[in-house]
């Protein structure tokens, strides 16, 4: 029975050490500036963080295609994630960011 107990516990130390695992991990969307009308992508500098100052709005977790097109995706940005343009440029660095966009105004 000692040994039942111990092999118990051992999978319930491994069952925890993999959930615990699994929420650190952070999730990661590319974020894409967009021209809004057309769908087609614009340099990362016609977009702001906060709407469409620069004529572009960022579409996140969309799928380019061959045509220079962004399809699927999302204007609200996601919550509790990782944000980056396909350049390399950080938008959101991980936890703690609200989610929300806004121009400011």
């Amino acid at each position: 029975m000692k040994a039942s107990k111990t092999i118990t516990v051992a999978t319930a130390v491994v069952a925890l050490s993999v959930s615990l695992a699994a929420c650190g991990e952070d999730k990661t969307v590319t974020a894409d500036c967009v021209d809004k009308a057309t769908g087609k992508i614009l340099p990362d500098s016609h977009c702001s963080s906060g709407g469409s100052a620069g004529g572009g709005v960022f579409i996140y977790g969309g799928t380019v295609g061959g045509d220079g097109r962004v399809s699927g995706g999302s204007y609200s940005k996601p919550a509790n994630t990782n944000i980056s343009t396909r350049s390399g440029k950080v938008l959101v660095g991980g936890f703690g960011g609200s989610g929300k966009g806004g121009s400011g105004s």
